[in-house]
């Protein structure tokens, strides 16, 4: 495991959570960072943990995607679940119409608002990352045997595929085709996997003594980035992003070998085991806020925005750790246990 890039997951976590906390009036700010985080970091994990088995023609598919089922999928159930039984006397028919893809993972494929952020709206995600799973062992059989140069032409091959797309789009509902449909959205997964194979090809990074002032500077571009979002509707989801996640990721990648001020702080236990909840604060958060704020309009509870910030995503972390002790983690063991069996 790489302690820092596990750690930023938790951290650009919240700022999903951010863009999600609209309380007292004050709308969250929205900003596309976080779901790239977790695609470019899903590409560099399951290059990492699958790469060399894809290579020698080891890898079973149908296990392989069998497990990483089994990691978020009981959860994502759970939260759907949870959803029906809170809105269900006021779910219409279409409602129920709507929830047949999203059960299936599909709901991504649909431009219609509806269906791609019905249920758990932000579940979307994970019908992008079935995507990436069908196709990663195609996508690294080829990145995993590319030079340095050959990744270089492909990358700016992949911009300029990118732009022009961008360029001759012509619809009124840009944020689906730029920000949830799954074939662009493959983009930000493939630059995970490219910074395995760089990682692979140059596993140190000789200027430790610069380490503390380009991670300070990585910080101050991330910030900046979420800051100015967005700059351009066209442009602010991926592409001007990636100028800034990638070399981010790159940086914090080598800085957990080195001992950077902000990879210290990224690696100690806390921030380590934060990163460890990532996936049900991600699944979980919006359906916990609603929760907490009924219950204190309830019980007529007049709570300032920052006070609400702080005990909404203490609540959230605390009710996912309960969730991730007494579900995620022995579900996922049984699973993957009656999987084994089922194998041998």
């Amino acid at each position: 495991m790489i302690e820092t890039l596990q750690s930023l997951r938790i951290v650009f976590a919240l700022t999903v959570m951010l863009a999600h906390f609209s309380y007292a009036g004050i709308e969250g700010h929205t900003t596309g960072v976080g779901p790239m985080y977790f695609m470019l970091m899903t590409g560099f994990v399951m290059s990492r943990s699958y790469g060399s088995k894809v290579l020698d023609g080891s890898l079973h598919f149908s296990q392989y995607l069998l497990r990483r089922l089994c990691k978020f999928y009981p959860l994502h159930l759970l939260c759907l679940l949870a959803i029906v039984a809170i809105r269900f006397r006021t779910m219409t028919h279409a409602d129920f119409v709507a929830l047949i893809p999203n059960v299936l993972l599909l709901q991504s494929w649909i431009p219609v608002e509806s269906y791609y952020f019905s249920g758990n709206s932000v579940s979307w995600y994970l019908s992008d990352l079935m995507l990436f799973l069908f196709l990663f062992p195609i996508i690294y059989k080829v990145i995993g045997k590319m030079s340095l140069r050959s990744l270089l032409t492909m990358t700016v091959i992949l911009l300029g595929v990118y732009a022009v797309y961008v360029v001759s789009l012509q619809t009124d509902n840009l944020n689906y085709w730029l920000y949830i449909f799954p074939p662009v959205r493959l983009f930000d997964f493939i630059w995970g996997v490219v910074m395995w194979r760089i990682y692979e090809l140059y596993p140190q990074w000789k200027h430790q003594r610069f380490t503390t002032g380009v991670e300070l500077m990585m910080v101050a571009a991330v910030v900046l980035t979420i800051v100015t979002y967005p700059i351009h509707e066209r442009w602010h989801v991926a592409l001007l992003h990636w100028l800034v996640m990638v070399p981010m990721f790159w940086v914090f990648m080598q800085g957990n070998q080195l001992n950077g001020l902000v990879s210290r702080f990224l690696k100690t236990r806390v921030m380590v085991w934060l990163g460890g909840l990532t996936l049900e604060t991600y699944l979980l958060h919006q359906l916990l806020f609603a929760i907490l704020w009924n219950n204190a309009d309830k019980l007529g509870l007049q709570i300032p925005y920052w006070p609400m910030m702080l005990l909404s995503f203490s609540f959230v972390i605390v009710v996912c750790y309960a969730i991730h002790a007494t579900f995620v983690k022995p579900v996922n063991k049984k699973l993957l246990s009656f999987l084994v069996n089922k194998c041998r």
